[in-house]
This record gives C-alpha cells, structure tokens and sequence, in this order.
C-alpha cells in the first residue's frame, strides 16, 4: 500500500515545484534571447573581420560542430553530476566564451581563429546545459506537465521572434554591444538556476563504464517503443522542416522578393509556432489527445500540398505559419510522454539521443532543398515535402494503437514527494534498471 504525503506536504510540494519551474523557464528564455541576439550577428562580424562568406560559414559549422561533439559526453554526465552544477557551469563557460568575443570586438581585435574558437566553446557549453537541463526537467515540472510544456515551446519560439530582432537593433549601437547582452545573459540565467531549490541530482543505482553509461542510453531508446517513435518522428519534422524553410526562401529569393518580404515570411512561421503553443492547454483540454495527433500529422501534409501552388511569398508565409501553428501540438504531447516513461537516471542520456538525432539530420536539410530548388519548379519541390510528411503521418498513424494506450490513458511513471520517478512503469516499460549497462524494453 503507497503512504501518500499529508495535504498541507503535497501543497507545499506543489508551490516549490511551480516557483522552480518558473525560475527555470525564466534562465531559459533569458539565455535563448542572448544566444539569439548574438547568433544573428556572429556571421556579420565574421564577415566584417575576414571578409569572406566562407569563413562565416565555417564559424557557424563550427558552433554546431561543437554541440553535436559533446552531446554523447554531456548526456551521459547530466546523469552522473549534479544537474544543478552543471547546468551553472555551462552557462558560465558559454559566458566566458562570448566575454572574450566581446572585449575582441570592443577593442578592434578579433580574429579569426578567436571567433571560430569561441564559437566551438559555446557550442559545447550548449550541450552541456542542454542535457542537464533535459535531465532535470522532469523534478521541476508542475502537475499540469502538458501545459507547463505547452509554456516552454511557447518560451522557445517567443525567444526566436525576439531574440534576432533585439540583435539586430543592439549590432546597429555598436558590434560588441550583442556580445555583452549575451554575456549579461548567461550570467543572469545561471543566477536563477541557483536559485532553484529542488534537488536535481539524478538517481543512480550503481556506477557504470562511460561507454556502458553511453551505450545504454541508446539501447533504452530502440527497446522503447513510444520512444523510439518519438526520437525518429521528431528526426524526420527537423529534416523537413529544415527543408521547407530554405525551400520557401530560396524560391521567393529567385523570384525577386525583397529580404524584408522573406524575413517577415520566417518571422510569421515563428509566431504561428508561438500561437500554438499558447493554444495547446486549451485545445488539450477539449480535445482527446489522439484526435489531436491524427488531425494535427494530416493536416500539416495538406497545407503544404496547397503551398504547391503559392506563388506569392506572403503565401507562403500564411502557409508556414499554419504548419507551425499545429506541430507544437504534436511536440508537446510526444515529449510529455517520453518524460514520463524515462527513469531519472536516464533523463539525460535519453534527451540527448533523441535530440542529436534530430540534429544531425537536419544538418543535411538546407543542402537538399537547394539541390531541388536547382533542378525542379517550385511546386514539385513542394509536393517532395509534402510527400515526405504524409510517409510520418502515415507511420503516426500506424503507430496510433500504441500511442494511445500511453497517452489518452495519461500511464507512466509516478513520481514520489522528491520528484523521483518511481520504479514501476504502468507504461509496461518494466522496473528501472539496477545495473545500467542491462536495460529492459
């Protein structure tokens, strides 16, 4: 029989988890905003500083160069060291990283070398925060998880609209002036993570070889097969994604509109993204779960059979917005239960998989879509995309069954007065492993 906590506990309990989550999306955003501002800029000063496109490129495969090294590392170690610790000193190392850019850029000096050095530090600094951060957000989420996910895409794609805009007006004072902002950011989003109070050290049973630690996060990945389902459903909208985005901007360049009209155009795909993930609390709570997924992955596919025959560039803009106003939805139903079924040990190394994955194939994706726009007319590019989202669609639906035997019935997990996942997962995904290296599916 499970001892539940007396109501005035669990009330105390629920008001500290809610202040942490606070604070811990407020460090986000905070950082996202900087990394944003500065983000935008660090190709023009790059540019300014060698004169090359080349060199500015190499700058930005360099950033992510440093993000997709240390992923496999940061996973594993988000779920060996104080998550607290490191999501703090990740910061503080991306801080230092941009602090030097900024005295180099203030003071006439950069280089080359410097920008592309700096530019791989914070990459892997990133990483880090990132994996601690994906570790640790299962202690701090409140009760209603899908609404306070719901805020956090909403935090994201608000940070996107936001943060270019506020870079580029800060670039236009003076070019080290987005470097500082970023700077202030990281040391400010580090403050408030110390201020949370629930203890974010992962669970762990019995200490492993790195490698067994590394191997095992993957292993638990393709046993599970919700997420397995997630990790390859979320690769593929990366991929496409990534794909229709240089597609409508290559196409509405080649047919003369302005960079104002293809920059509103992105601008629109992001606000579409930001009014989904307001909506979703509400659509969630009028509307089944599955019905959700099944609507939301089919008509993504039909809006951009229709964006085959835009030929205007704000077209393509109401089209984009529309597709990124439904897959929020998607996303926060799929990462609510990919949390719920990841023991707290394995937090970190499952969030990582599962977002290099997507990473990687995204990387490809811009590359794809120019190769198309090159060779074939707009529309049949178009309907390549749409195609390659009605194949996910079709694989969502094929995988509904079991989608709904987690979701709609809400199983998973429990979580004790810690936050702690408890043993047992109703889920069917058996007890947490007491040795890692040998995880059930």
């Amino acid at each position: 029989m499970v001892a539940h906590p007396p109501p005035a506990v669990k009330t105390e309990e629920n008001a500290r988890r809610s202040r942490d989550f606070r604070l811990y999306w407020m460090a986000g955003a905070i950082d996202q905003i900087g990394s944003q501002a500065s983000g935008i800029v660090f190709p023009l000063v790059t540019l300014a500083v060698t004169g090359s496109p080349a060199a500015a490129g190499l700058v930005g495969a360099l950033a992510l160069a440093g993000r997709l090294v240390a992923a496999p590392v940061a996973g594993v170690l988000a779920d060996r060291l104080p998550r607290k610790r490191m999501m703090i000193g990740a910061l503080l190392l991306a801080a230092a990283a941009m602090g030097v850019v900024f005295v180099a850029v203030a003071a006439g000096v950069p280089s080359l070398a410097l920008l592309a050095g700096a530019a791989f530090v914070e990459g892997i600094a990133q990483s880090g925060y990132q994996s601690a951060g994906a570790g640790a957000i299962r202690r701090v989420l409140p009760a209603d998880d899908k609404k306070a996910l719901a805020r956090l895409e909403a935090r994201n794609h608000a940070a996107q609209i936001a943060g270019p805009v506020l870079g580029g007006a800060l670039y236009q004072i003076g070019r080290w002036v987005p470097f500082l902002v970023d700077v202030v950011s990281y040391v400010v989003a580090a403050g408030l993570v110390a201020a949370i109070r629930t203890d974010l050290t992962p669970d762990r049973q019995e200490r492993t070889s790195f490698l067994t630690d590394m191997r095992a996060g993957l292993r638990f990945v393709w046993r599970q097969p919700v997420l397995r389902f997630v990790t390859i459903w979320a690769a593929g909208i990366n991929f496409v994604f990534g794909a229709l985005i240089y597609h409508a901007i290559l196409t509405a360049g080649r047919q003369g509109a302005p960079a104002a009209s293809i920059g509103l155009l992105l601008t629109i795909a992001s606000v579409g993204g930001l009014v989904g993930a307001l909506a979703a609390p509400l659509v969630f709570g009028r509307v089944r779960p599955m019905t959700v997924v099944v609507f939301a992955s089919w008509a993504m596919v039909a809006l951009v059979v229709v964006m085959s025959q835009a030929r205007q560039t704000w077209n393509y803009g109401l089209l984009f917005g529309l597709v990124f106003l439904l897959s929020p939805l998607l996303g926060v139903i799929f990462q609510s239960r990919a949390i719920e079924l990841t023991p707290d040990g394995m937090q970190g190394r499952v969030a990582t998989v599962m977002g290099t994955v997507g990473e990687v194939l995204q990387t490809p994706a811009p590359l794809l879509a120019g190769v198309l726009v090159a060779w074939q007319s707009p529309a049949v590019v178009a309907l390549v995309f749409a195609a390659a989202l009605a194949v996910l669609a079709a694989y969502t639906t094929a995988n509904l069954r079991r989608l709904a035997a987690h979701v709609d019935t809400g199983t998973g997990p429990g979580t004790d007065q810690a936050g702690r996942g408890t043993e047992q997962d109703a889920g069917g995904a058996g007890r947490e492993n007491q040795a890692t290296e040998e995880v059930r599916g």
